[in-house]
């Protein structure tokens, strides 16, 4: 048995931990590497898996042998299998989740035959030829104030490494971010660079792992699971807005794609850059206690310039406007606006005509009656509709209360379609178009309204969220915020980070255009630390207010948390399964790591989808000394890997960015 080698293969579409052992057939001994697709006899199937180890000894007996092997060169290098082990460990999931999540998982040898031949991309994976050392290097928290800065210090770097002979990977949130740069880089490298974003078929993911591993292949923009990709002489790491949500894997296994790349800066090792105007408070954080190392634009001593944008914080609690909607001062700017022909956008971060809706007769809230979200109001010309803005569920509009039967809903508050209804109202003569999900539902509707709007066929642009990542900037001249209390107010501990990081990148988008701009903002709280510090343009005012109230309330980063649910259709079974997690967590030791932060929310019923599934959840907030967040994971660990297959999900989010 030690002559004969042996394959530890781990089972693709299983949520399992570890492997099985497979003997590796004569005639196959020159093609098994880790890190290939197998073929492998599975509880009475075929299956494919992914070799994991190849070794010559096991405890082991009655091996079955390997069928065949998919793959003219491994998928997975050893340095991603690696990393699938740590994020197993600190993201508490099965190492097959995150494994098949990352592997291509249908494809056929006749397919790869073909693609092969097609592509002549398959050559023998070259060593790393290393010519420069990371082995001292730390994390770089990059925090630029335009673009013209961002993008010359990325390439300046982008350029060392290639000089090194290694690779360099930029991750950006979406499709749509960091396109100046695309271009740039685009125009430098040409097809030694190459585009990836998870909207692909399981042959193209394929076509990309291949192509990765090729010598012609010098830079790769991907979103967030391009971190995986096989790189086989990985320099560098670009993580470009690294304080955006959409890092975040919502789904098993929850992993975050910066602290990812952060891990594998460590262990490949390369050069990680986090780059942002407005970094998130974790990461400003860390380069205080030196754990990062921060550049700022302050770093290349550049002259400072006077600031084009002027800056208005409107009270409205002292509004005398009949319209409080509109205060008397931006009404004026939109109507100097108006005559000179510059463009106005305004932005309300609520779409539809009404936030919800309630019966005046007995207090009803009306909810959604698949997802239990709250519905909204919205118009579409002389019709008027009730719409779920979670799951899409439209109805026309009902003045009867489906509790008391009496005809008294009334909507409440107001999203985009009543800002435009009114600014219809005092600018008749205008051109107003709403901007979106509701109005502007897929890219090419979006890309025709930003024509229109550029080309001054729309004065009146007035949108959500979905607009600030797209504006061309340089046509806007007045920005307006109807009321940013909406985002202030979310009941989230990251609502004032993720408001000032928003009026902050845009207020820097003003700023460079390097032409006379103006940002007004309407609220109820103008002394709010986010609001200041935003007339001042002065992220450190901000972090220093923001940061004591985290340190005061126990959150992150001076806590670590783990996010604990428990769903299913039946209400008690779900109960049953929490309670028994709880007295779990007081026989473990795991209750005084964590203390009073423990919380079940016994009347927490929310219906997730049309079967109206229950939810109880538990939050549990680590402080970071004596490692107690390690500890903790130990603990739940196996307690998370043993959980029966039953009728009640277990979802288990490692630092979640949501907590309701």
């Amino acid at each position: 048995m030690n002559n004969q080698k042996i394959a530890e293969v781990l089972p693709l579409k299983l949520n399992l931990n570890h492997g099985f052992y497979y003997l590796i057939p004569e005639h196959l001994k020159g093609e098994v590497e880790a890190g290939k697709r197998v073929i492998i006899p599975f509880r009475n199937k075929k299956k494919v898996g992914i070799i994991l180890t190849v070794s010559t000894e096991t405890e082991f007996r009655d091996l079955k042998e390997i069928e065949e092997v998919l793959d003219p060169v491994p998928l997975l290098s050893k340095e991603v299998l690696a990393l699938t082990s740590w994020i197993a460990d600190y993201y508490l999931c099965p190492r097959g989740t995150i494994i098949s999540l990352i592997a291509p998982t249908q494809i056929f040898t006749k397919k790869i035959a073909a693609l092969v031949e097609r592509n002549s991309l398959i050559k023998p994976v070259m060593p790393k030829r290393l010519t420069g050392s990371n082995d001292s290097a730390e994390p770089i928290l990059f925090q630029y104030r335009s673009f013209k800065e961002r993008d010359l210090y990325y390439l300046h770097l982008i350029e060392n490494t290639i000089e090194q002979d290694r690779q360099v990977l930029i991750l950006i949130p979406d499709q749509f971010s960091a396109g100046g740069l695309k271009k740039r880089l685009t125009k430098i490298y040409g097809k030694s660079l190459a585009f990836f974003d998870k909207k692909v078929s399981t042959t193209q993911k394929y076509l990309r792992f291949l192509s990765v591993q090729q010598d012609d292949l010098k830079v790769v923009i991907g979103t967030r699971s391009s971190i995986f990709l096989p790189f086989g002489r990985l320099g560098l790491i670009i993580v470009e807005r690294e304080e955006s949500p959409l890092y975040k894997e919502e789904r098993a296994p929850h992993y975050h794609a910066r602290e990812v790349a952060l891990a594998r800066g460590l262990a490949e090792p390369c050069q990680v850059i986090l780059g942002s105007p407005a970094p998130s408070l974790e990461s400003y954080w860390q380069s205080s206690k030196k754990n990062y190392s921060l550049k700022t634009y302050d770093d290349r001593n550049d002259t400072v310039q006077k600031s084009f944008l002027t800056t208005y914080v409107v009270d409205l609690e002292k509004e005398k406007s009949f319209q409080r909607v509109i205060s008397y001062q931006l009404q004026e700017l939109i109507s100097r606006n108006l005559q000179e022909k510059k463009g106005i956008v305004l932005f309300l971060n609520r779409r539809g005509f009404a936030g919800y809706i309630f019966c005046a007769h007995c207090g009803q809230v009306l909810k959604c009656t698949h997802c239990n979200s709250l519905l909204s109001y919205i118009k579409e010309g002389n019709k008027r509709f009730i719409l779920c803005p979670k799951c899409g569920e439209k109805v026309p509009e009902n003045r009867l209360c489906p509790r008391c039967g009496e005809k008294a809903l009334k909507p409440m508050g107001f999203g985009t379609q009543y800002v435009a209804d009114i600014v219809r109202r005092m600018f008749p003569k205008a051109v107003v178009q709403c901007f979106d999900s509701d109005i502007a539902p897929n890219l090419r509707i979006q890309q025709q309204l930003l024509n229109r709007f550029k080309k001054r066929e729309i004065d009146i642009l007035i949108g959500t969220q979905l607009l600030s990542g797209k504006l061309d900037y340089q046509k806007v001249e007045l920005m307006g915020f109807i009321l940013i209390d909406h985002l202030l107010n979310i009941p989230d501990y990251r609502s004032a980070e993720i408001t000032f990081q928003l009026m902050y990148q845009i207020a820097l988008n003003l700023e460079e255009q390097k032409k006379p701009k103006t940002l007004l903002i309407q609220t109820c709280q103008p002394e709010h630390h986010s609001l200041q510090a935003i007339k001042k343009l002065n992220y450190p005012l901000f972090y220093q207010q923001e940061i004591e109230l985290r340190k005061e309330l126990e959150y992150p980063p001076f806590t670590r948390m783990i996010k604990v649910d428990f769903i299913g259709s039946g209400r008690e079974s779900v109960k049953k399964e929490a309670q028994e997690f709880r007295e779990f967590i007081g026989q473990s030791g795991i209750g005084p790591m964590v203390g009073r932060h423990i919380f079940l929310s016994e009347d927490n019923r929310i219906r997730t989808d049309q079967k109206g599934d229950n939810q109880l959840g538990f939050l549990l907030k680590i402080q970071e000394k004596n490692h107690n967040f390690e500890k903790v994971r130990q603990i739940l660990f196996p307690y998370i890997l043993k959980y029966p297959k039953n009728k009640v999900k277990l979802m288990v989010n490692v630092e979640p960015l949501k907590l309701f």
